[in-house]
């Protein structure tokens, strides 16, 4: 009897060692049934602070299990692990998210919308996204109307993913589908790494940027594939930022596939601080209604970034979306009559191979906003795919005329300094529209350096550039 009792205490202090050092959680453990919205997001967080409590590890959602929750939220050294076939999908019910953040910019008086939030963290150290499964927002829960190019939505509709103030933060290989807003935001974060992401946006959704990197830094998004509405992966400094301060500043973006109905890669527009030290490369950017594109719509300023060794082919979709099929996009242009506008400079483009149905446009409201842009190798070809007006360009958001009747050139500048070319050509497709232009269109831009631009004028008889 006495070998017997010692027996079982050696088994339950063994059994309690083994629980104290459990690095595995899985949710059906928990009760995570797939039937049950409210006991399903309960079991999710009870192995979330389950395991955080025990020093860290992995929650896992298992193959094959698809459950709906609202609000979760991730903790320190905790990795959500959705495996293959594994869905976390977001309530329909709005009333579910419990956790929110502010609509990024605002101007009009009184509260600041907020938005709901499906996977939150807040101050969270070694957090992590991974496996080959699924996080869905479930967004047609939040459209009113179906729109051939477009949906109508309701006001308020949660972010997917938001990561607040948070450190050492990884996101690999998980696809993020369907958002009713932002994809995914890191607002504040430092060191995060987002390797081989999904991001399958629905094209007529409004408001679901794939990528928000917003006041965050030393963030690297390397060999992702993003199809969205808006934005693929969009660089930011909102002034709505719930008190953080921070530059964006240290990020490099590389080895990515994208495609929009509005930009591939933007820094900008809404920027009330810094964005600062940018790399972007070897990305193909298709069937978008822009490439890349430096927007810069309130007092912030955005500078030293460097997009190279890209292929980007635009064109001309719905006016509804934001672009008119600019490869390449430079804009300084206030969001109000009100608005503080900062200065862009020291931005260059090298390689890019482009196919387009718009110029690439370097535009400031005034002088002093847009200094020292380099275009360096890039080759342009300018060709009419799509069956929407051309001849115009988008200078949205702005309080002015948004989409002024300008002519289709190679290269517009509008009140930029310090313009450089070098071994830069313009080409155009066959039977030309006559709106199609000159090679350079450049208007009030002191420090021009033109020699390395050539190519042939669209119609015959007109100048190749046209510098005034």
């Amino acid at each position: 009897m006495k070998f017997s009792f010692l027996a079982l205490w050696a088994g339950i202090a063994a059994a309690t060692a083994a629980a104290a050092t459990r690095s595995e959680f899985n949710v059906v453990d928990y009760g995570a049934t797939g039937h049950d919205i409210h006991a399903d997001t309960a079991a999710v967080q009870k192995a979330i602070d389950d395991c955080t409590r025990q020093g860290g590890g992995r929650v896992v959602i298992p193959a094959g299990t698809s459950i709906t929750v609202g609000t979760i939220i991730l903790k320190s050294h905790v990795e959500l692990r959705l495996e293959r076939g594994a869905l976390l999908e977001g309530s329909p019910r709005y009333a579910d998210y419990t956790r929110f953040a502010p609509q990024p910019v605002s101007f009009d008086p009184g509260p600041i919308p907020i938005m709901g939030v499906l996977v939150y963290a807040d101050g969270s150290d070694d957090v992590a996204i991974t496996g080959p499964g699924k996080i869905d927002g479930n967004e047609m829960a939040y459209v009113t109307k179906v729109g051939p190019y477009i949906y109508t939505c309701v006001n308020t509709r949660p972010f997917e993913v938001v990561l607040k103030n948070c450190r050492h933060v990884l996101l690999r290989d998980v696809t993020l589908a369907n958002s009713a807003f932002w994809t995914l935001r890191l607002l504040g974060c430092d060191d995060a790494l987002l390797s081989g992401l999904r991001v399958d946006g629905d094209l007529r959704m409004p408001n679901n940027d794939g990528i928000d990197i917003d006041r965050s830094s030393n963030v690297r998004i390397i060999g992702c594939d993003i199809s969205t509405g808006d934005d693929c992966i969009s660089l930011k400094a909102v002034p709505l930022s719930e008190g953080i301060t921070k530059d964006c500043e240290n990020i490099v973006i590389s080895g990515c596939n994208l495609r929009s109905r509005s930009s591939g890669v933007v820094l900008g527009c809404d920027v009330g601080g810094l964005i600062h030290d940018v790399v972007v490369s070897n990305c193909v950017i298709k069937d978008s209604h822009r490439g890349v594109s430096v927007r810069l719509s309130l007092g912030g300023s955005i500078e030293r970034a460097l997009f190279s060794n890209l292929v980007i082919e635009t064109k001309i979709f719905d006016p509804k979306w934001w672009g008119r099929g600019e490869p390449i996009q430079v804009e300084a242009v206030r969001w109000t009559a009100s608005s503080d506008l900062g200065v862009i400079r020291d931005i260059r483009f090298s390689n890019l191979i482009c196919t387009s149905e718009n110029g690439a446009m370097v535009w400031a409201d005034e002088p002093g906003h847009i200094d020292n842009i380099s275009f360096d190798r890039v080759s342009i070809h300018i060709v009419k795919p799509s069956a929407f007006a051309g001849g115009q360009q988008d200078l949205r958001p702005t309080s002015r005329e948004s989409l002024p009747t300008v002519a289709t050139s190679g290269y517009i500048l509008r009140q930029a300094s310090g313009v450089t070319f070098r071994d830069c050509t313009v080409t155009w497709g066959p039977n030309p529209p006559s709106y199609f232009a000159h090679v350079l269109d450049a208007v009030d831009s002191p420090g021009l350096m033109d020699a390395g631009l050539t190519g042939d004028a669209a119609q015959p008889g007109m100048p190749a550039k046209s510098i005034r």
